[in-house]
């Protein structure tokens, strides 16, 4: 009686765990679909793998829910079409083009006459937020970054806090700075 209990049990044993892994496997396989959606072909597209897709859609809808605004690629937000983002993938220095040049990243290379450009790492590397318009946009970013204000010659770009107040600026254009703190920075105010 003992070893046919023990059976049963093992066999309930086995059972539970097959359906648990069953489980976990659907809702992680869920999870990767939800996370490359409808841009995972351009992501494929692009050259980026499984993970990369999914690491860059995981970067992508945490801009998203911090800052608002509208996926328009799969590694570009509208801002509420004042300005677009430009997400990096992540461990990459710069964003790549994955609308074959649909929409173009200006602070990918040299900083156009009239742009000011922000990035979310040092050298003018990782995500970049480029501004044209005179506007007060949004700064994601809690560590260093970098900057280039080449917007007419003069012109000050102001760095508000949260609450909206300019702590700092810039000297006007053409200036730079390749190593900036964006911790207490929450906008910044191109003009």
């Amino acid at each position: 009686m003992r070893s046919r209990l023990t059976k049963v049990r093992a066999m309930f044993a086995v059972a539970v765990a097959t359906l648990a892994l069953s489980f976990s496997a659907g809702v992680a396989s869920a999870g990767a679909e939800g996370a490359t959606g409808s841009y995972a072909s351009q992501a494929r597209q692009a050259g980026l793998t499984a993970s990369q897709t999914t690491a860059l859609q995981n970067e992508v809808d945490r801009y998203l829910a911090q800052m608002g605004g509208k996926q328009v690629a799969a590694n570009v937000i509208d801002l509420g079409g004042k300005n677009l983002m430009f997400v990096a993938v992540p461990g990459e220095a710069h964003p790549r083009d994955m609308t074959k040049g649909a929409l173009v990243n200006v602070c990918d290379d040299v900083v156009p006459y009239g742009y000011f450009c922000a990035f979310s790492g040092t050298d003018f590397n990782g995500t970049s937020i480029p501004m044209y318009s005179c506007a007060r946009y949004p700064i994601p970013w809690t560590a260093d970054g970098s900057w280039i204000n080449n917007q007419t010659r003069g012109t000050v770009a102001n760095f508000l806090d949260d609450g909206g107040v300019s702590r700092w600026h810039d000297d006007g254009a053409y200036t730079y700075d390749r190593v900036a703190p964006w911790y207490w920075v929450h906008w910044v105010k191109n003009c």
